[in-house]
């Protein structure tokens, strides 16, 4: 007579394992020497998000009405990822942290006053991440801080640029595309006119270089992701900058071949190819270029390093 089979009793090593610093945060709070600054923790995260509420709200509505700005959704949780990553090494000794954490809370308490008399809202965006550092300082120590610095720091990406100062750097760039594009296709055969943002093809057809254009998508997404990656990367300081400076010619070198292949496409095939979908696509392939640039770059860095230390 056959018997069902029962189903196996789960062991501890059947469990996956949990994420670091959900097991430090387990442990802080099982412990009672350590559950009143965790209870801290979570009392001040509270009151900053009261405090800063407007901020981050505006935040919310930006990442989700302008695509420039989408990623500002990702960003928090690949801080907790960098955040997980010093958590790997162990709990941290806590130590008197009370000088810098007051002294950093109180300054973004301070930008925050002073946009109430002032109106430039991305001061007291900063001042948020500020004061938000300066709780874990506070409450966990100054060694705390030390650990987890990047994964605060790497919340700067969340915050817009102000539109004034937005469109102060991508006026710029998209004169500077244009222009380059433009000598692009023309040195490949394709005769062009460059008026300002309006590139103009031989048989009448326009290219219209817009703000969304500029290349300022591109830089924000290669400068968080070379920083990103420097940051995991076990290479020399001086080479580590080099690759964050990278970001910027990178975007700039991806966004001028997209304007021109998208100018030869506008020539050659039918403009329909080269917006909608077909635009997007071309944006993806673009990323792509770049991603190949940054591990080149990468790469040639690498070999030069090798070759002083041989």
């Amino acid at each position: 007579m056959a018997t069902a089979d029962l189903p196996r009793e789960r062991t501890p090593s059947d469990v996956p394992p949990s994420p670091p610093l959900v097991d430090l945060l387990r442990g802080a709070w099982s412990d009672p020497n350590s559950r009143p600054s965790a209870v801290g923790a979570v009392a001040a995260i509270g009151l900053l998000g009261l405090i800063f509420w407007e901020n981050i709200r505006h935040f919310v509505m930006v990442w989700s009405t302008d695509e420039n700005y989408s990623h500002g959704f990702l960003v928090p949780f690949i801080s907790l990822y960098f955040a997980n990553e010093a958590a790997r090494r162990g709990p941290v000794a806590v130590r008197s942290g009370v000088v810098i954490g007051s002294a950093m809370i109180g300054l973004g308490m301070l930008v925050k006053l002073a946009t109430i008399l002032v109106p430039f809202p991305v001061a007291s965006d900063y001042g948020l991440l500020i004061a938000l550092a300066g709780s874990c300082a506070l409450l966990a120590g100054a060694d705390a801080l030390r650990r987890y610095w990047f994964a605060f720091f790497f919340l700067i990406f969340l915050v817009p640029l102000p539109v004034a100062l937005y469109s102060m750097i991508a006026n710029p760039l998209q004169l500077l595309v244009s222009q380059v594009a433009t000598s692009m296709l023309n040195l490949i055969g394709i005769p062009t006119l460059c008026e300002g943002n309006l590139i103009t093809l031989a048989g009448g057809n326009q290219l219209f270089v817009a703000e969304a254009c500029s290349g300022m998508r591109q830089l924000t997404g290669f400068l968080a992701l070379t920083t990103a990656w420097t940051y995991l990367s076990n290479r020399p300081v001086w080479v580590r900058c080099l690759l964050v400076g990278s970001s910027i010619p990178i975007a700039m070198t991806a966004n001028v071949v997209r304007v021109t292949i998208t100018g030869v496409i506008t020539y050659c095939l039918d403009p329909k190819y080269a917006s909608g979908a077909f635009h997007t696509v071309e944006g993806l392939a673009m990323m792509g270029l770049g991603l190949l640039m940054l591990a080149t770059i990468s790469w040639g860095l690498d070999q030069v390093v090798s070759f002083f230390r041989a």
